[in-house]
């Protein structure tokens, strides 16, 4: 017999919660990066309709719903010319939590000292230790020294930062060195995810957008607002918009049927038949191939916990850590990043 994966129940409240928040600030992007899910460029900001006083808008409703956590993200975030007075806004409002998502070719002092006296986190994508590798993917030249460059400075500064390396066609070696040669500049949590068919990797992978590329775990809790104002359940699911806060407030959004239905839809169709196939291959809390838990990254992974699983009238445990997982790893801040692959199943007997 399989393993047996915990059904964890659709709450009603889990319908209006909103746990994380992603805020995306520009659809520009100096880069051109060959699987962006957002198809970012150069020239892309002219779908940029959000002001500066919308995205406050959208901050304070959240937080004032509940949200404790935001990521500022692109395009390039830094390229808003409203990056650092909303990156300040965050912190002032209150949010527990404050990422920003960058490619890092540029870091100004201002915000790397406002990131150190205030608790800011980064994340970003290295693509390869080789510079002629990493340009290939961001078709950018320099783009990798540029990137490192800043990276060093955060690390020095003792500020938290984490980076993804995203499988395209570098071949494991090259992946393995990445690995090694980011841990080796003081980047504690380096994680390695597989390129997903959202934006222009469509073309690289010659597949349309499917809900099965998502990691499922979006729907629970989960909000993306992109810069014209749509909002999606998944920074990904660019395919599925839910509503608008230039045309709805955020609550009505949260509310909303649509949304409601996406989360149920991605958690039905991804969710649970992807806990169940790890959990039909696995009784134990397991990483996969290539996926190691880290801080930040690693999935909060399947509804309960090895020997936690409902027995009789005991309550399902709402996640499952790996050993040597901090309590804090979710996937939600890890936008193509973070594949659900180390799923947890209880240790029970066959």
């Amino acid at each position: 017999m399989g393993g047996q994966v915990c059904a964890e129940p659709v709450r009603e409240e889990d319908s209006v919660w909103l746990d994380f928040l992603w805020l995306e600030l520009t659809n520009r992007c100096n880069l051109q990066c060959v699987h962006c899910y957002t198809d970012s460029h150069p020239q892309s900001g002219h779908r940029d309709l959000l002001s500066k006083d919308d995205y406050d808008k959208v901050m304070t409703d959240a937080y004032a719903l509940g949200c404790r956590r935001v990521q500022l993200i692109g395009g390039e975030p830094q390229l808003s010319p409203h990056f650092g007075h909303l990156l300040a806004r965050a912190k002032h409002i209150g949010y527990e939590f404050v990422e920003v998502f960058s490619n890092l070719t540029h870091l100004s002092d201002e915000t790397l000292d406002f990131a150190a006296e205030h608790d800011v986190a980064f994340a970003t994508s290295v693509y390869s230790y080789d510079p002629a590798v990493h340009d290939r993917v961001t078709k950018v030249r320099s783009s990798h020294e540029r990137t490192v460059r800043n990276l060093r400075r955060i690390v020095e500064r003792g500020v938290t930062v984490r980076a993804a390396v995203i499988a395209i066609d570098q071949g494991q070696d090259d992946i393995d060195r990445t690995k090694d040669f980011l841990h080796g500049m003081g980047v504690d949590s380096v994680r390695v995810g597989d390129i997903r068919e959202f934006g222009r990797a469509q073309d690289v992978m010659s597949q349309n957008a499917q809900l099965s590329g998502l990691c499922g775990h979006c729907w629970r809790g989960r909000l993306c607002v992109s810069p014209d104002g749509t909002a999606y359940a998944c920074v990904m699911a660019r395919e599925w918009p839910v509503g608008n806060v230039l045309e709805e407030e955020l609550a009505q959004i949260l509310r909303g049927v649509p949304l409601d239905r996406m989360r149920q839809t991605i958690r039905e169709e991804v969710w649970v038949p992807r806990a169940q196939s790890h959990a039909d291959r696995s009784k134990t809390c397991e990483p996969s191939e290539h996926h190691e838990p880290e801080p930040y990254c690693a999935p909060d992974v399947g509804p309960c916990g090895p020997g936690d699983c409902p027995q009789g009238g005991d309550e399902p445990t709402p996640r499952c850590v790996p050993d040597g997982c901090p309590q804090s790893c979710e996937p939600d801040t890890c936008p193509q990043s973070c594949d659900p692959n180390p799923f947890c199943t209880p240790d029970v007997e066959e």
